[in-house]
């Protein structure tokens, strides 16, 4: 029990100055012990957070309500929210604990930004990691999916994660600490009610069975830390190129290849982003170029010998979408938004730098556009006979799909296309002997 103190949970918080943090209080005892522990801490700014899932009619009001009352006599700021669990769970056809589970972490980002909170804190104890560690076992994982709750990742923290359900229940009891009992935590439907029944069997049958289940759960933990450090080593070794905003990741295939356990390495580094078949993956290392694979936020293309892994955004942000150039006048007088920076120089001299492309400034008809290329696109390539499709043209130069979507055309006034922006002039607005007015355009 003396461990059990406030100076525990100071550990917790590297804080040199006071700094605002928002507790997750349901009201039962690991919340009640929680949030009575971090009142006395003066280094910590509390306020209170708790969501009303409005799935046990009144006794879920009579929660609300004791905890605002707690608030109120403590002088904390208090949230809440009431969400309708149920509709949301039918709606996205998910169960009831990982719409809940949804609901209330969806909710804690918006208050973290909203609010600037440090941290959000939560009550979760060892007994609550070893019901996840079977969880996860009964659903099928990997080793990450056997480390329990983690005690801290990013803005969530989690103090009391050492400590079982029976010494926080002790150490309420010795204070006098009240809280409110749930009784769907009886409830045999719910997955995580049905193991703790289970386990509860085993703890009473064995003293040492949950302090084994901590010895192997925390060499499950130094066995992780040593293969995220190696996954990281190959990240950096297959990678060609990297952002995070826009995000893009362009990858060596001959890299990916050698990989060895491919199956392993391909989830572990492709997972988080959403891509989960391996057999999907194998194949597109030796696809041919164009072939890809989609994820509900990413995709990866295959370009040539390597991998690129986009944005949905990335792609789609420049589809259908059209900037119109009015005149050079407006153009030179109002600042217009461009994706390109384009400079108009009209009537320059024929000789002149190598960054200008001159043009049969009669031939220009405006309004001018600027778009990306669309299905049935053609022009006449600058030297080249006879027209070609955009298609075709995009093809021989070993354009990327991520190339394509990128690149802009210049759209005459006629509709033909002026000019694919960074790379080829329209043969039919070539400078020739017979030109008497130029324009310039300098990219």
């Amino acid at each position: 029990m003396e461990k059990i103190s406030s100076n525990h949970l100071k550990k917790y918080f590297s804080f040199n100055s006071k700094k605002k943090v928002c507790v997750a209080v349901s009201g039962g005892v690991d919340s009640m012990v929680l949030i009575n522990l971090l009142v006395d801490i003066p280094e910590i700014e509390s306020e209170v957070a708790h969501c009303n899932f409005s799935l046990r009619n009144q006794e879920s009001n009579e929660d609300e309500i004791f905890i605002r009352n707690f608030c109120s006599e403590k002088n904390i700021k208090f949230h809440v929210k009431k969400f309708d669990t149920l509709s949301f769970s039918k709606k996205h056809k998910l169960s009831i604990q990982m719409s809940a589970r949804k609901l209330r972490y969806d909710w804690f980002t918006e208050l973290l930004k909203k609010n600037l909170y440090e941290y959000i804190v939560l009550g979760h104890h060892f007994d609550d990691s070893i019901e996840t560690f079977f969880i996860n076992i009964f659903r099928g994982t990997g080793l990450k999916g056997l480390l329990g709750i983690p005690k801290k990742n990013e803005k969530f923290v989690r103090p009391l994660s050492n400590f079982t359900k029976k010494e926080i229940l002790a150490y309420a009891k010795i204070k006098n600490i009240k809280w409110r009992y749930d009784r769907s935590n009886r409830n045999l439907k719910y997955l995580r009610n049905k193991i703790r029944s289970v386990l509860s069997t085993f703890y009473s049958f064995s003293f040492s069975f949950r302090k084994g289940l901590k010895k192997t759960i925390n060499h499950l933990h130094d066995e992780n830390f040593l293969i995220e450090r190696k996954i990281e080593e190959v990240r950096k070794e297959i990678t060609i190129e990297k952002k995070d905003y826009p995000f893009f990741w362009k990858i060596e295939c001959k890299k990916i290849k050698k990989l060895q356990p491919l199956s392993f390495y391909l989830f572990k580094l492709f997972s988080p982003y959403g891509f989960n078949d391996i057999q999907s993956m194998k194949y597109l290392i030796d696809a041919q170029s164009g072939k890809q694979l989609i994820s509900k936020i990413y995709r990866i293309i295959k370009s040539r010998n390597n991998w690129i892994i986009v944005s949905h955004k990335l792609l789609s942000e420049n589809k259908n979408k059209t900037y119109m150039i009015p005149n050079l006048k407006i153009l030179k007088k109002k600042k217009m938004f461009l994706p390109v920076d384009i400079n108009f120089s009209y009537n320059p001299e024929r000789e002149i730098s190598k960054d200008m492309l001159l043009m049969d400034f009669e031939k220009i008809q405006f309004p001018l556009l600027l778009r990306t290329w669309r299905k049935g696109d053609f022009f006449y390539p600058f030297k080249m006979k006879g027209k070609k499709k955009l298609s075709k043209y995009y093809k021989e130069k070993k354009f990327s799909l991520l190339e394509k979507e990128h690149t802009w055309l210049l759209i005459n006034g006629n509709g033909y296309i002026i000019l694919i922006i960074g790379n080829r002039l329209d043969d039919r607005f070539k400078v020739t002997e017979n030109t008497k007015k130029i324009l310039g355009i300098q990219i």
